[in-house]
């Protein structure tokens, strides 16, 4: 196709990315009229800077496309309108966005780029993380670990507690089986009751079951860890043992009672709160603290890591799919500049903003 000559066309060849000022030269660059004509396929961004000499211009895109996987294709300040023509596709193809903190200590708003503000919120949070369970055991002489009480209890304080039904059995460390993450005086043995009896907590007797080390003596009273000492004690289980090479406690007493255990944890844990501001939904990934979470536009998602001060997190929100006008969404705008853009004349596919 050739460009008639008019007086005042600046005509330009464009197949690099860049300033389309620059690409016209000095002079050419002057003339009221522009024409810009894509050659090759464009990747990153076309900008256009305002020229009060301009009166038209045009970007023919023969066929070609503009993407951009970083940000937005078009970038024109320019006070006259450009008005684009030709079929080729201009479109961000940027689909995802991150934000990672890597200190420990972190707490606090974490805004990602590029997402219309969205943005993730860490904070510290005390709550009542303690977990009481009973087993009912028929048996004078009951051995047990932590996997036992999470599988036979019966959970009577603590039910909505992250992993209460878990707690006593796993963690990152364990003694005995009982899980150690909140220190060794966390797991604890508080007594037994009659069977249908409540919770003999009150009385103030607690043994600090995973303190208790293979083989240090072969049957110890109810008292030996008792923090406040024995008064109000049922007496019906009469010792504590901890069988050489196994991996049990076991309690030694009365047929037919009902044992009851506590987990007191340190309720110092850490919140995430994402919100999305985008205007379609987003999925979060990197397992740190979210793995492949959708969250609405607009919505927010909230999670609590059981037992952990840290706040640090590397989160990854990814979008896909189309508007009705089956133009995909991307996470940046067309054009990013303060002109305007014409597309009377145009029949590719622009790509549309999800902010």
């Amino acid at each position: 196709m050739s460009i008639p000559l008019i007086s005042g066309l600046g005509f330009t060849e464009v197949s690099s990315a860049g300033t389309l000022n620059d690409k016209a030269g000095t002079a050419k660059s002057k003339l009221p009229i522009q024409f810009f004509r894509l050659t090759d396929n464009i990747s990153g961004n076309l900008t256009l800077n305002d020229d009060s000499a301009h009166k038209k211009i045009i970007l023919d895109t023969n066929g070609k496309t503009i993407l951009n996987s970083s940000g937005s294709p078009l970038t024109t300040n320019s006070s006259t309108t450009l008005e684009i023509k030709g079929s080729g596709n201009i479109q961000s193809t940027l689909k995802t966005s991150n934000a990672a903190v890597a200190s420990t200590g972190n707490t606090g708003t974490t805004v990602f780029g590029t997402s219309d503000s969205s943005q993730v919120v860490v904070s510290n949070i005390d709550t009542d993380t303690t977990v009481e369970k009973y087993i009912d055991s028929s048996s004078g002489n009951f051995a047990y670990n932590g996997s036992t009480i999470d599988s036979q209890g019966t959970t009577t304080v603590g039910g909505s507690t992250p992993n209460a039904s878990t707690i006593f059995g796993s963690g990152s460390s364990t003694a005995y089986g009982i899980n150690t993450t909140d220190g060794t005086t966390a797991a604890r043995f508080i007594g037994d009751t009659a069977q249908g009896g409540s919770s003999p907590v009150g009385n103030g007797y607690q043994l600090y079951i995973a303190t208790i080390g293979p083989n240090t003596v072969s049957q110890l009273r109810m008292d030996e860890y008792a923090n406040i000492g024995i008064g109000g004690y049922s007496g019906s289980v009469s010792g504590h043992n901890r069988y050489s090479g196994t991996t049990n406690h076991q309690l030694n007493g009365a047929s037919n009672r009902r044992l009851w255990w506590r987990y007191v944890r340190s309720g110092n844990d850490r919140r995430f709160v994402f919100t999305n501001n985008l205007v379609i939904s987003c999925v979060l990934s990197g397992a740190d603290p979210y793995d492949n979470v959708t969250v609405a536009a607009g919505a927010s998602n909230t999670i609590t890591t059981t037992n952990s001060t840290d706040g640090s997190f590397n989160i990854t929100m990814t979008i896909s799919g189309n508007n009705g006008s089956s133009q995909p969404y991307a996470l940046a705008v067309v054009n990013s500049g303060t002109g305007s853009v014409n597309t009377d004349a145009y029949t590719g596919t622009l790509s549309a903003s999800a902010l």
